[in-house]
């Protein structure tokens, strides 16, 4: 089919729309993976006119080109890579049931060495080594200890509430004070407007901040940091002042995680990711019997997702499936009783 000639402007707006479909680090994890692939294709001479579309021969031969010397799931991350550049440049993609059974071969034959075992999950015991470690007079710690709590038990990925640098941030992406709600109820408990996510894109969703019994309290440790930093509605919700000249800074991903890695590694704790914070929050919740359902709501996973990020399944299998009635007794529980007239 002869495709259709559109108007500058029609095409410059298509072209607005791709060029913001992917976040950020999405995008620089596919460019990695198409570097990596023209790699391949140039240590095997493929001219450029070759690569852009790929046939899927070709594409079979990059997928099992380090077949037995790394994971599976990586080969599979570079093909998505190709996949979306080929759908940017608007150029057919021909990977198919061939492809398909590459990419299993190769998984089949990940090599040990490259099956990591998930990171643990933060837990509330290293929230509350936070608590004990961090100064809450000092502007710096109180935000940390702040969004710490609230991307635990609000099951945040810190990409959803922080800012990407220290002194500017995205308007429409950054959580700001005034996406904070009022307190719900007596015990104070919030709700936080997510303007952005990766799932929800600016639809944006809203995340619960719950009051808890100690001193990993999200609510405690939110308004602790409301009071010393006092940020205004229009600046990120987790900043900090610098200095006595009115100056604010975002609290940024990296540094968050400089200063609670500090603390937790120096006890003992491994070091740990910005993912692991919503992990935790879920699994800790699930620890303390929040019924699954909830947990799944309040976290806004997708199923396969939240079950595939359950930890502590040592602990939550006995905490749900012990003592389980027999069938014959379950049976009998919900049969009606029938009585019998006498002879």
């Amino acid at each position: 089919m002869t495709p259709l000639s559109l108007s500058s402007a029609s095409s410059a707006r298509v072209q607005l729309a791709l060029d913001t479909v992917w976040a950020s680090s999405t995008r620089n994890k596919y460019a990695a993976g198409v570097a990596i692939f023209h790699s391949f294709c140039d240590s095997e001479h493929i001219p450029d006119a070759s690569r852009l579309p790929a046939a899927e021969h070709l594409l079979c031969a990059f997928a099992a080109s380090r077949i037995g010397s790394i994971a599976g799931s990586t080969v599979r991350g570079y093909i998505a890579a190709l996949k979306a550049w080929h759908i940017y440049y608007d150029a057919h993609w021909y990977g198919g049931a061939r492809l398909n059974l590459v990419l299993h071969g190769v998984e089949n034959m990940t090599p040990t060495s490259s099956r990591r075992a998930p990171r643990p999950p933060i837990t509330r015991d290293m929230l509350l080594l936070l608590a004990d470690q961090l100064d809450p007079l000092a502007p710096s710690d109180s935000v940390v200890l702040s969004a710490a709590s609230v991307a635990f038990y609000g099951q945040c990925c810190l990409g959803e509430i922080l800012s990407d640098w220290e002194d500017s941030f995205r308007v429409g992406h950054t959580a700001l004070f005034s996406h904070l709600s009022d307190p719900l109820n007596n015990n104070r408990s919030r709700k936080l407007f997510l303007p952005f996510t990766k799932v929800s894109k600016s639809r944006g969703e809203h995340v619960y901040i719950c009051r808890q019994s100690d001193r990993s309290d999200p609510v405690a440790a939110l308004e602790a940091h409301l009071l010393l930093n006092s940020p205004p509605a229009s600046v990120p919700l987790f900043s900090f002042k610098v200095g006595s000249g009115g100056r604010w800074k975002c609290l940024t991903k990296r540094r968050l995680l400089l200063r609670c890695n500090a603390i937790w590694t120096a006890h003992g704790y491994s070091s740990s990711s910005g993912h692991a914070f919503r992990i935790g929050g879920t699994t800790e919740l699930l620890l303390a019997g929040v019924p699954p359902d909830v947990v799944k709501t309040m976290g806004r996973w997708s199923s396969d997702a939240f079950l595939r990020y359950w930890r502590s399944l040592d602990i939550l299998a006995p905490l749900h499936a012990e003592r389980l009635p027999s069938a014959h007794a379950a049976r009998r529980a919900h049969s009606p009783s029938i009585c019998l007239p006498r002879a």
